[in-house]
């Protein structure tokens, strides 16, 4: 069962998923650090022989999933909404229940330019609704909630999930935010510098794929470790309903 990212973010791997998921080795242990919209993950069925931990530092990102785990009835109302009750929202910092919690943060993505969850900007999906007249849809979240069963979801910084879970049958996969300015603006945890990154990965245990912007110190810090590096081509949504061309980096170590 594949399904698609809950929540759009920015250099997403909705593009790239298949071809980063035919790469992946045989596991007992998958680990994702930074795993934001979720493309990679919601791409293959849950296996019950397969330990998951999936880790955002962003709580309001992380919070959609371990809300959807919990929630009783998992139909949330989408509506259609207004710039001032999208900054109403985006200020709201306490939450009556998890259903509301959750549904303030789907609608943010869904409103949000680039689901970037800053600035008003109505998705293609909210403009349809608009457009034909609708006063907005349901959100059927049972297969992901579903698919999260056995999921072992945190909010903490990446380097200790790594440490805590690494062994030599994982597999982690990082989609970090990225180095360039356009791309840092989107997210609210930005303190990610590829150095780091890849001293943290000389030391891992099992396997990994990194994806990464397509700059020359990535390139030349992972080939000075001994790892792989591959040029990729894929797409970024420009936020206008249009793809920008892009190329990225897949790094690993096997």
């Amino acid at each position: 069962m594949s399904l698609r990212a809950i929540v759009g973010r920015t250099g997403g791997k909705s593009k790239l998923k298949d071809k980063i998921r035919r790469m992946i080795p045989k596991h007992s242990t998958y680990i994702e650090p930074f795993v934001g919209g979720g493309s990679v993950f919601f791409s293959a069925a849950a296996d019950p022989n397969i330990k998951e931990i999936i880790n955002d530092k962003d709580k309001d990102i992380i919070s959609v999933y371990a809300d959807t785990k919990k929630i009783n009835d998992p139909i949330i109302d989408i509506p259609v909404i207004s710039k001032e009750t999208f900054n109403r929202l985006k200020n709201q910092k306490s939450f009556s229940s998890t259903r509301e919690r959750l549904k303030r943060n789907l609608l943010m993505s869904l409103y949000s330019f680039r689901a970037g969850r800053q600035t008003f900007a109505p998705s293609k999906a909210a403009e349809n609704m608009e457009r034909t007249g609708a006063g907005g849809r349901q959100k059927d979240m049972t297969k992901y909630k579903e698919r999260l069963k056995n999921t072992r979801i945190l909010n903490q910084d990446y380097k200790s999930v790594i440490k805590k879970y690494d062994n030599a049958n994982a597999f982690i996969y990082l989609d970090p935010p990225y180095s360039t300015a356009s791309a840092n603006k989107d997210y609210n945890d930005n303190d990610i510098n590829i150095e780091d990154i890849i001293r943290v990965l000389k030391e891992v245990k099992g396997k990994f794929i990194l994806s990464y912007d397509n700059i020359p110190i990535a390139k030349k810090l992972a080939r000075e470790a001994g790892f792989k590096v591959m040029n990729v081509k894929t797409k970024y949504n420009d936020g206008r309903g249009g793809d920008i061309d892009k190329t990225e980096l897949i790094i690993r170590n096997y």
